[in-house]
C-alpha cells in the first residue's frame, strides 16, 4: 500500500513579512522626532520672542498694499530696498491680513528656518552619513545669523532654503534637470545670484541631454532675469532699476568699495558668526571632505566657488560688499566644520590618525571660541529684546489718544532715521510724503509731529542709520531726536515719545 506524503497535501503558508531593522526603524523615529522637537520650537520662539520683520521687508508689505489697492509699487522712498519681485509678490498675498501680516510672515520664516534646517541636514546625510549631518545640524544650530534673518523675516533665508534644496534635488537623483531649475528660478526672483547657478547648471546639463529637451528647459534659466527687469520696466520704465538704485544706496552707505577690497575681505566674510572655526576648521574639513568624496564632491564645490565667483561680480558691479553675500560659502564651510569633527569615522589606515589629528585641532578651536558663541547668543537675545520693545513702544505711541488724530492731520511726522518709515506707513496707512526722516530735513521742522526714541537707531546693532557716503560719519543732524521749541508733548509709550505743534 503506498504511503501518502501528508505534507505535500498541505497548504504551503503564506510568506511573513520580513521585520524592518531596528536600526532603520529607529533612523525614521529619529527624523521624526526631530521635526516634531523643531516645530515646537517654532512656536514656542514665535509666542515667546516677539519680534517683528526688518526695514526691508516692512516695505515689502507696504509694496503689497499698494498692489492689492491696484497701485504700482512706489520704489521712490528714501534709502529705498532693492524690490525683488518674489517677495513683492509675497507682500500683495499677505495684504488681506491687514496689520497682522507682519507677524504672520515671521511665523512662517520660523519655518522656514526649520526647512532650512532640513535641507542642510539631508544635504549632508546623502553625501557623509547619518552621523556626520547630526554633527553639522549641530554647527547650524550656532549660526546666530541664520536665526537672526528668521526672527526678522528677511527674504534671504528661503533664498538659502532653495538653493540647498535645489542641491538635495540633484543629489538624489543627478542631472535631475526642471525640479532643480524651478527652484533656482523662484531663487533668481528673491536675488540674482541664482542667475549663475541655473546658467551653470543648464550648461553642464548640456553635457548629456539632447539639444531639443535643453532648450526647452532654457526658459526656466531666462525667466527669473526676464521677470525682474519687466517689473522694473513696469514700476519705473527702467529695465535695470534696481541694479542702479541698489548701487546707488551702496554708494550712499560706503559699500560700493570694488573688486580688491572684496578679495581681501573673502576669508572674513566667510568665516561667518566666528571667522577662526569656520574658516580653520572648516577649512580643514573641507580638504577632508574632498578626500572622503573624491568626484562626489563636485556639487558641494560647485556650489561654493561659484557663491564666490558671484560675491566678486556683484563687488566688481559697484554693489555691496557686505558678508550676505558671502553666506552661501559660509554655510558650505560650517558643514565642514562637522566634517573636521566626524570624518575620522569614515576612513581607515593612515588617513584615519591625520583625520583624528583634524578633529582634534577642530574641537581645541571649537573649546578656545566657546564663550564666543555664547555671547553671540548673548547678543542675539538682547536684539531680540529691542526689537521687542522698539516696535511695542512706536505701536503704542502711534495708538495714543492724542497721536492719532495729529498723524492724520499735521504734518510733517518727522522721525530720527529712514528705518522707521515703513513701519509707521504699514500700520497707520499713510502716505510716504507725510513722514520724514531728521537725517534727510535741511531744517529743523517748524510744525508738525516728532517722534522721538530713547536711542537714535530704530535697527539693532547696526550703522545703517547713521552713515553716509562716508562709512564713519554720522548722518544724524542736530536736531535729530530731540524735542523742539515750541512742541507740546502729546504722548508717550515705553522707548517712544510723541511732540506736537500744529497750526
Amino acid at each position: 500500500m503506498p504511503v501518502i506524503d501528508q505534507t505535500a497535501t498541505r497548504p504551503t503558508p503564506a510568506p511573513q513579512p520580513q521585520a524592518q531593522p531596528v536600526a532603520q526603524r529607529w533612523d525614521h523615529r529619529l527624523t521624526y522626532a526631530l521635526l516634531a522637537l523643531g516645530a515646537l520650537a517654532v512656536v514656542a520662539v514665535f509666542m515667546v520672542v516677539q519680534t517683528y520683520p526688518n526695514y526691508d521687508t516692512y516695505y515689502t508689505l507696504v509694496w503689497g498694499k499698494e498692489l492689492a489697492n491696484w497701485q504700482l509699487p512706489d520704489y521712490d522712498v528714501i534709502r529705498t530696498p532693492t524690490p525683488h519681485p518674489l517677495s513683492t509678490f509675497v507682500g500683495w498675498v499677505m495684504a488681506p491680513f491687514g496689520t497682522a501680516s507682519d507677524r504672520i510672515l515671521v511665523l512662517a520664516s520660523l519655518f522656514g528656518l526649520l526647512g532650512f534646517y532640513v535641507a542642510t541636514f539631508v544635504f549632508t546625510e546623502r553625501l557623509l552619513g547619518r552621523a556626520i549631518a547630526l554633527i553639522a545640524l549641530a554647527v547650524m544650530l550656532t549660526r546666530t545669523d541664520m536665526q537672526l534673518l528668521a526672527l526678522r523675516a528677511m527674504f534671504d533665508l528661503p533664498f538659502y532654503l532653495m538653493i540647498f534644496g535645489a542641491a538635495v534635488l540633484e543629489l538624489r537623483r543627478p542631472r535631475c534637470g526642471w525640479p532643480v531649475l524651478a527652484l533656482l528660478c523662484l531663487a533668481g526672483l528673491l536675488r540674482p545670484e541664482a542667475w549663475l547657478l541655473a546658467g551653470v547648471y543648464w550648461l553642464w546639463l548640456g553635457r548629456t541631454l539632447p539639444r531639443p529637451e535643453l532648450l526647452r528647459l532654457l526658459p526656466l534659466v531666462v525667466a527669473a532675469p526676464l521677470i525682474w527687469m519687466a517689473s522694473d520696466l513696469i514700476v519705473t520704465g527702467e529695465p535695470l532699476y534696481s541694479l542702479t538704485s541698489t548701487r546707488e544706496v551702496s554708494g550712499e552707505f560706503g559699500r560700493n568699495r570694488g573688486l580688491l577690497d572684496a578679495i581681501v575681505h573673502v576669508p572674513e566674510y566667510a568665516g561667518g558668526n566666528d571667522s577662526i572655526v569656520t574658516v580653520a576648521a572648516g577649512g580643514l574639513g573641507l580638504l577632508l571632505a574632498v578626500y572622503i568624496l573624491r568626484g562626489r564632491a563636485a556639487l558641494p564645490l560647485a556650489l561654493g566657488g561659484l557663491g564666490v565667483a558671484t560675491f566678486l561680480i556683484i563687488a566688481a558691479a559697484g554693489l555691496s560688499v557686505i558678508p550676505r553675500y558671502m553666506t552661501i560659502p559660509s554655510l558650505l564651510l560650517s558643514l565642514c566644520v562637522a566634517v573636521a569633527l566626524g570624518g575620522w569615522t569614515l576612513v581607515e589606515g593612515t588617513a584615519r590618525r591625520v583625520a583624528i589629528g583634524i578633529a582634534i585641532v577642530a574641537l581645541a578651536l571649537i573649546g578656545w571660541r566657546a564663550p564666543h558663541v555664547y555671547r553671540d547668543f548673548t547678543k542675539l537675545a538682547d536684539q531680540a529684546r529691542f526689537i521687542e520693545s522698539q516696535h511695542a513702544g512706536l505701536l503704542g505711541i502711534i495708538d495714543a489718544p492724542r497721536v492719532v488724530p495729529a498723524l492724520q492731520s499735521c504734518t510733517p511726522i518727522t522721525v530720527p532715521t529712514h528705518s522707521a518709515i515703513p513701519v509707521i506707513r504699514y500700520e497707520t496707512g499713510l502716505p510716504k510724503e507725510a513722514l520724514e526722516a531728521s537725517i534727510a530735513q535741511r531744517r529743523p521742522p517748524a510744525a508738525g509731529v516728532l517722534l522721538i526714541g530713547r536711542t537714535f537707531n530704530f535697527e539693532p546693532g547696526t550703522g545703517r542709520a547713521n552713515t553716509s557716503k562716508r562709512p564713519r560719519v554720522s548722518a544724524r543732524k542736530r536736531w535729530s531726536n530731540k524735542p523742539l521749541p515750541g512742541f507740546e508733548r502729546i504722548g508717550r509709550s515705553g522707548r517712544w515719545t510723541a511732540y506736537a505743534r500744529c497750526p
